[in-house]
C-alpha cells in the first residue's frame, strides 16, 4: 500500500459510529512478507462494547474492547 506509511491517520469510532480517538500509525517494519506498524491513539475511551478502526481510506475493521486494549491488533489492508 504506497498510502500507508508512519504517521498515516487512524481513526476510532464507537459501537454507535461516533470518532472517540484518532491517531497515527508508528514506524513500520517489514514481518512475514507484510509490513507492520504499530498503532498510536492515545486517551480511547472505555464503555464501549467494540470499536471499529480505520487507517486513512481504507475499510473500517471491528474490534472487541479487549482487542482494542490488549495491543494485540492486526488489520489487514488489502
Amino acid at each position: 500500500m504506497d498510502d500507508v506509511d508512519k504517521d498515516a491517520l487512524v481513526t476510532v469510532r464507537d459501537a454507535a459510529g461516533r470518532v472517540v480517538a484518532t491517531g497515527t500509525l508508528g514506524q513500520g517494519e517489514y514481518h512475514d512478507s507484510a509490513c507492520r506498524f504499530p498503532i498510536v491513539l492515545p486517551d480511547v475511551p472505555g464503555g464501549s462494547d467494540s470499536y471499529s478502526v480505520q487507517v486513512l481510506w481504507h475499510p473500517r475493521t471491528k474490534v472487541t474492547n479487549e482487542e482494542a486494549r490488549t495491543g494485540g491488533l492486526v488489520i489487514d489492508l488489502k
